[in-house]
């Protein structure tokens, strides 16, 4: 008997919700590969939107499948798809998948205390088998909102299909009007301009923002920012403002990031705003607090490297 007919019945529902029907995880191409007694293995193909400049899976995506997985883990230990929420996540990258290489992790809930679970896993390259990432962190329990086994099929069909990532992209615009310089990509990035993340001067202040898509999407039924693309955002901002303020291009590589999840995100338009809080030969530590409107929802501590450009 496989693992999955030794799960409860309810939990077919988490591996129907991690499907095609989820606009996020159809864009990425994430799969549910196996549901284990305690969590889960999951997988992600190297889709070109979601690569950096050479090629290779971006960080934040990498990110993105392990809070996903984790999410998942938590809903196969707990036995039901109750609400939850990210408290906190750590992703320590260890190496960069080759290119073109997808990517699997696994990932076990291995505590529950209260209303609290703890969990901790791996993600390592499809191909060569290299370990990539390690990830840990904490989800609340029980949080308000609705449960995640409710169909979103038929939320899907009330609404015209989320357009291509390559449609949804706004055109950059030139010129000034109201104080403010009109935006323009981050960086060259796919995965940024996937991710729609722009950078604009607001009376000589560096700010960033991304506009709420539908490949954004946490948990449909309230419509919510995924934790692993807050994520994403940040750490592009973060290593832009280094480079921006070092000067330096291809010998600093995010080695860390722990973020620290406020208060839900929900659609809307989230600003980034980057400071260095530690400046070294060997390590720049750089925090990111997000913001939605006037509320802070996120903050981000990114850990960057110096090393040779093969890093």
């Amino acid at each position: 008997m496989t693992a999955e007919k030794l799960i409860l019945r309810d939990l077919l529902a988490a591996k129907a919700f991690f499907g095609s029907a989820h606009p996020l995880f159809r864009a990425f191409g994430i799969e549910v590969d196996e549901i284990t007694q305690d969590g889960s293995m999951m997988s992600m193909p190297c889709v070109p939107d979601v690569c950096n400049r050479d090629g290779v899976l971006h960080r934040g995506a990498i990110a993105t499948l392990l809070d996903t997985a984790c999410g998942l883990s938590i809903f196969v230990r707990l036995g039901d798809m109750r609400p939850i929420a990210t408290i906190d996540l750590r992703v320590d990258f260890i190496t960069m998948p080759n290119r073109g290489e997808g990517v699997f992790c696994n990932v076990t809930c291995f505590a529950v205390e209260g209303n609290v679970a703890y969990v901790r896993g791996e993600a390592f390259g499809s191909v060569g088998g290299n370990l990539l990432a390690s990830v840990s962190g904490s989800f609340a329990i029980g949080t308000a909102g609705p449960s995640f086994d409710q169909s979103i099929e038929d939320s899907q069909e009330k609404k015209s299909r989320p357009k291509k990532a390559s449609d949804a992209i706004s055109i950059i615009r030139e010129g000034k009007g109201g104080g403010e310089d009109t935006d323009k990509w981050v960086d060259s990035s796919q995965y940024a301009q996937f991710l729609g993340i722009t950078a604009f001067n607001d009376n000589g202040e560096k700010k960033y923002k991304m506009q709420f898509r539908e490949q954004h999407i946490g948990n449909p039924l309230i419509k919510t920012f995924h934790g692993g693309i807050i994520a994403s955002f940040a750490e592009i901002v973060a290593g832009r403002h280094v480079i921006s303020n070092q000067n330096v291009h291809d010998n600093l590589v995010c080695s860390s990031m722990t973020f620290d999840y406020l208060r839900p995100a929900f659609a809307g338009t989230l600003m980034a705003k980057p400071k260095i809080i530690r400046e070294g030969k060997r390590f720049t530590v750089v925090v990111v607090d997000v913001y939605l409107g006037t509320s802070l929802v996120s903050s981000g501590r990114f850990i960057y490297k110096r090393c040779l450009a093969s890093c």
